[in-house]
Protein backbone atom coordinates (compact mmCIF):
# COMPACT_ATOMS: atom_id res chain seq x y z
CA UNK A 1 0.00 0.00 0.00
CA UNK A 2 1.39 3.41 -0.97
CA UNK A 3 1.26 6.64 1.03
CA UNK A 4 -1.61 7.95 -1.12
CA UNK A 5 -3.74 4.98 -0.12
CA UNK A 6 -2.71 5.26 3.52
CA UNK A 7 -4.04 8.82 3.62
CA UNK A 8 -7.08 8.01 1.47
CA UNK A 9 -9.54 10.87 1.43
CA UNK A 10 -7.07 13.68 0.77
CA UNK A 11 -6.96 14.85 -2.83
CA UNK A 12 -3.21 14.65 -3.41
CA UNK A 13 -3.40 15.78 -7.01
CA UNK A 14 -6.22 18.28 -6.72
CA UNK A 15 -6.47 21.93 -5.83
CA UNK A 16 -3.99 23.50 -3.37
CA UNK A 17 -6.76 23.69 -0.78
CA UNK A 18 -7.16 19.92 -0.56
CA UNK A 19 -3.65 18.73 -1.40
CA UNK A 20 -1.39 17.23 1.22
CA UNK A 21 0.33 19.90 3.26
CA UNK A 22 -0.58 23.35 4.55
CA UNK A 23 -3.85 24.49 2.95
CA UNK A 24 -3.51 27.44 0.58
CA UNK A 25 -6.90 28.97 1.31
CA UNK A 26 -9.43 29.10 4.11
CA UNK A 27 -10.69 31.81 6.45
CA UNK A 28 -10.11 35.37 5.23
CA UNK A 29 -7.41 37.14 7.23
CA UNK A 30 -8.00 40.57 8.69
CA UNK A 31 -4.68 42.16 9.61
CA UNK A 32 -4.94 45.11 11.96
CA UNK A 33 -2.25 47.00 10.03
CA UNK A 34 -4.47 47.58 6.99
CA UNK A 35 -3.17 47.25 3.42
CA UNK A 36 0.28 47.53 1.97
CA UNK A 37 2.99 44.94 2.43
CA UNK A 38 1.28 43.48 5.51
CA UNK A 39 -2.06 42.84 3.80
CA UNK A 40 -3.21 39.26 4.28
CA UNK A 41 -0.59 38.46 6.91
CA UNK A 42 -1.10 35.54 9.26
CA UNK A 43 -1.98 36.48 12.82
CA UNK A 44 -2.54 34.63 16.09
CA UNK A 45 -6.01 33.11 16.18
CA UNK A 46 -8.05 30.55 18.09
CA UNK A 47 -9.35 27.12 17.15
CA UNK A 48 -12.79 28.19 18.40
CA UNK A 49 -12.76 31.18 16.03
CA UNK A 50 -11.78 28.97 13.12
CA UNK A 51 -14.56 26.50 13.86
CA UNK A 52 -17.11 29.31 14.13
CA UNK A 53 -15.98 30.63 10.74
CA UNK A 54 -16.35 27.20 9.17
CA UNK A 55 -12.66 26.73 8.35
CA UNK A 56 -12.19 23.19 6.95
CA UNK A 57 -9.57 20.92 8.53
CA UNK A 58 -7.85 17.95 6.95
CA UNK A 59 -5.68 15.03 8.05
CA UNK A 60 -2.01 15.42 7.14
CA UNK A 61 1.10 13.54 8.34
CA UNK A 62 3.23 15.37 10.89
CA UNK A 63 6.14 12.93 11.08
CA UNK A 64 8.12 12.28 9.01
CA UNK A 65 7.76 15.68 7.32
CA UNK A 66 5.99 15.91 3.97
CA UNK A 67 7.48 19.04 2.40
CA UNK A 68 5.48 21.33 0.14
CA UNK A 69 7.17 21.63 -3.27
CA UNK A 70 6.22 23.41 -6.47
CA UNK A 71 4.24 21.46 -9.08
CA UNK A 72 6.26 23.00 -11.91
CA UNK A 73 8.82 21.14 -14.10
CA UNK A 74 10.90 24.33 -14.33
CA UNK A 75 11.46 24.40 -10.57
CA UNK A 76 13.90 21.87 -9.15
CA UNK A 77 15.14 21.04 -5.66
CA UNK A 78 18.72 20.38 -4.62
CA UNK A 79 19.56 18.64 -1.33
CA UNK A 80 22.35 20.20 0.71
CA UNK A 81 23.83 19.75 4.18
CA UNK A 82 24.97 23.03 5.75
CA UNK A 83 27.22 23.04 8.81
CA UNK A 84 28.41 25.55 11.41
CA UNK A 85 31.31 24.78 13.75
CA UNK A 86 31.59 26.12 17.29
CA UNK A 87 34.30 25.89 19.96
CA UNK A 88 37.35 23.65 19.71
CA UNK A 89 39.54 25.67 22.06
CA UNK A 90 37.05 27.44 24.28
CA UNK A 91 36.33 27.27 27.97
CA UNK A 92 33.10 26.08 29.50
CA UNK A 93 30.16 28.51 29.39
CA UNK A 94 31.52 30.26 26.28
CA UNK A 95 28.59 31.35 24.08
CA UNK A 96 28.83 32.23 20.38
CA UNK A 97 26.25 33.16 17.77
CA UNK A 98 26.66 32.34 14.07
CA UNK A 99 24.30 32.47 11.09
CA UNK A 100 23.06 30.30 8.29
CA UNK A 101 22.33 32.70 5.41
CA UNK A 102 19.96 31.75 2.58
CA UNK A 103 20.17 33.07 -0.98
CA UNK A 104 17.47 30.65 -2.18
CA UNK A 105 14.09 29.54 -0.86
CA UNK A 106 15.01 26.65 1.44
CA UNK A 107 13.12 23.98 3.34
CA UNK A 108 15.01 22.63 6.35
CA UNK A 109 13.89 19.05 6.93
CA UNK A 110 16.22 17.88 9.72
CA UNK A 111 18.88 18.91 12.23
CA UNK A 112 21.93 16.96 13.32
CA UNK A 113 24.94 17.66 15.53
CA UNK A 114 28.14 16.05 16.75
CA UNK A 115 30.70 17.02 19.37
CA UNK A 116 34.19 15.91 20.40
CA UNK A 117 36.83 16.99 22.87
CA UNK A 118 39.32 18.60 20.48
CA UNK A 119 42.17 18.21 23.00
CA UNK A 120 42.03 14.44 22.57
CA UNK A 121 40.73 13.78 26.05
CA UNK A 122 37.63 11.70 26.51
CA UNK A 123 34.30 13.08 27.62
CA UNK A 124 33.33 12.73 31.30
CA UNK A 125 31.86 9.32 32.12
CA UNK A 126 28.16 9.23 31.42
CA UNK A 127 28.17 12.42 29.33
CA UNK A 128 26.62 12.10 25.87
CA UNK A 129 28.40 14.16 23.20
CA UNK A 130 25.17 16.04 22.45
CA UNK A 131 25.03 17.08 26.11
CA UNK A 132 28.33 18.97 25.92
CA UNK A 133 26.64 22.08 24.50
CA UNK A 134 23.37 24.00 24.62
CA UNK A 135 21.70 25.70 21.66
CA UNK A 136 18.93 28.02 20.55
CA UNK A 137 17.98 28.78 16.92
CA UNK A 138 16.10 31.83 15.64
CA UNK A 139 14.77 32.62 12.15
CA UNK A 140 15.00 36.24 10.98
CA UNK A 141 14.61 38.26 7.80
CA UNK A 142 11.25 38.43 6.02
CA UNK A 143 10.00 36.04 8.71
CA UNK A 144 11.08 36.32 12.31
CA UNK A 145 10.46 33.84 15.11
CA UNK A 146 12.12 31.62 17.65
CA UNK A 147 12.67 28.11 16.37
CA UNK A 148 13.59 26.94 19.86
CA UNK A 149 11.42 28.69 22.44
CA UNK A 150 10.90 28.41 26.17
CA UNK A 151 7.74 27.20 27.85
CA UNK A 152 6.00 30.56 27.52
CA UNK A 153 5.20 33.25 30.05
CA UNK A 154 7.46 35.25 32.31
CA UNK A 155 8.33 32.19 34.39
CA UNK A 156 9.54 30.24 31.33
CA UNK A 157 11.59 32.54 29.12
CA UNK A 158 13.46 31.29 26.07
CA UNK A 159 16.83 29.73 26.82
CA UNK A 160 19.52 27.48 25.38
CA UNK A 161 18.59 23.79 25.52
CA UNK A 162 20.91 20.79 25.63
CA UNK A 163 21.86 19.51 22.19
CA UNK A 164 20.35 16.11 22.90
CA UNK A 165 16.95 17.79 23.38
CA UNK A 166 17.01 19.27 19.87
CA UNK A 167 19.34 17.32 17.57
CA UNK A 168 19.86 13.82 16.28
CA UNK A 169 22.85 12.11 14.70
CA UNK A 170 23.61 12.01 10.98
CA UNK A 171 22.31 8.44 10.83
CA UNK A 172 19.15 9.30 12.81
CA UNK A 173 18.48 13.05 12.38
CA UNK A 174 15.90 15.07 14.29
CA UNK A 175 13.27 15.60 11.60
CA UNK A 176 11.30 18.85 11.43
CA UNK A 177 7.70 17.77 11.89
CA UNK A 178 4.92 18.81 9.55
CA UNK A 179 6.14 20.58 6.43
CA UNK A 180 9.74 21.30 7.38
CA UNK A 181 11.07 24.74 8.36
CA UNK A 182 10.89 27.29 5.52
CA UNK A 183 13.34 30.17 5.07
CA UNK A 184 12.85 32.50 2.11
CA UNK A 185 15.49 34.21 -0.04
CA UNK A 186 17.43 36.73 2.04
CA UNK A 187 16.46 35.12 5.32
CA UNK A 188 18.82 33.68 7.90
CA UNK A 189 18.85 31.51 10.98
CA UNK A 190 20.83 32.57 14.04
CA UNK A 191 22.42 29.73 16.00
CA UNK A 192 23.53 30.49 19.55
CA UNK A 193 25.72 27.73 20.94
CA UNK A 194 26.98 27.52 24.53
CA UNK A 195 29.94 25.18 25.09
CA UNK A 196 29.58 23.40 28.44
CA UNK A 197 32.94 21.55 28.63
CA UNK A 198 36.44 22.88 27.94
CA UNK A 199 37.86 22.31 24.43
CA UNK A 200 34.70 20.80 22.99
CA UNK A 201 34.16 21.30 19.24
CA UNK A 202 30.55 21.21 18.02
CA UNK A 203 29.38 20.74 14.43
CA UNK A 204 25.73 21.66 13.84
CA UNK A 205 24.26 20.63 10.49
CA UNK A 206 20.92 21.25 8.83
CA UNK A 207 19.58 19.08 6.00
CA UNK A 208 18.02 21.30 3.35
CA UNK A 209 16.09 21.27 0.10
CA UNK A 210 17.02 24.36 -1.95
CA UNK A 211 14.65 25.62 -4.64
CA UNK A 212 15.99 26.57 -8.07
CA UNK A 213 13.76 27.98 -10.80
CA UNK A 214 13.29 30.64 -13.47
CA UNK A 215 13.49 34.31 -12.59
CA UNK A 216 10.20 36.09 -11.98
CA UNK A 217 9.52 39.46 -13.51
Amino acid sequence: MGWKQIFNGANFEGSPATSLGVPSRGQVTAPGTGGGQNAGQLEPNSRAGNMAAGVPYQLVPAYPPFVRIANDPNIVYFPRNRTLTFGGNTVAAATTTQQYQFSLPTIIIARTAAAIDASGAGLPVGRNSLDTFAVQMFRAGSQSDLWDAGGGGAANPSFNALGSALFGSASLPALVVGNGYFVDTGGFVNVTCQILINNVRVDISIMCLEEFGPGRG
